[in-house]
């Protein structure tokens, strides 16, 4: 039956557009995940860096206060 064929022919594409349509989506959402992911993780490391600094800077404090008490 022709007129069959065409309305599933037509349900099919219809089909294969929403997939498209979701994968799209899910692929723009993965890229902006993932953008998030390595901005999170460079300002972790920035705050990481900048703890360790002021680490450093007291512990060079103590020893200098160590060395006054001496």
């Amino acid at each position: 039956d022709p007129h069959r064929w065409l309305a599933e022919t037509k349900w099919l594409c219809e089909e294969v557009k929403e997939r498209e349509s979701k994968e799209k989506r899910l692929r723009c959402y993965l890229m902006q995940s993932r953008e998030q992911l390595k901005q999170f993780t460079q300002m972790k490391e920035a705050e990481h860096q900048s703890l360790l600094k002021q680490i450093k800077k007291q512990e060079k404090l103590l020893e200098e206060v160590h060395r006054e008490k001496r």
